[in-house]
């Protein structure tokens, strides 16, 4: 991650109809936050792309999955998503992340 995009989650989860799923005082908010910025690995924040035209503060990121060196970069963004990958990083729903993830851990019976 990157404080940019720790900066738009904050942001997204304060947005009125988001509180309504999710129901957090300002605090527990504030908390998710600062555990989110806590146990995650911040790039510099240093690289600027200028990719998705329809809204490009999706751009920050693509930075932090380039700059980080991402092995995918996990969104349900539509505008990241119809772009496939970038820079050989897969972009995929946290349904298919899911996938991968379960496919990592527990290796079907065929392959033993």
């Amino acid at each position: 991650m990157s404080q940019s995009t720790i900066a738009e989650i904050g942001k997204v989860l304060r947005y009125p109809k988001i509180v309504k799923y999710h129901r957090w005082s300002e605090k527990q908010v504030q908390a998710f936050i600062d555990d989110l910025a806590h146990v995650a690995i911040v790039t510099l924040g240093e690289l600027s792309l200028a990719v998705i035209t329809e809204d490009p503060s999706d751009d920050r990121y693509l930075e932090c999955a380039v700059e980080g060196k991402a092995a995918y970069l996990v969104s349900g963004d539509n505008h990241l998503l119809k772009i496939g990958s970038y820079e050989g990083i897969p972009i995929i729903t946290p349904r298919v992340f899911l996938e991968v993830l379960q496919r990592q851990l527990m290796p079907s019976a065929d392959a033993a």
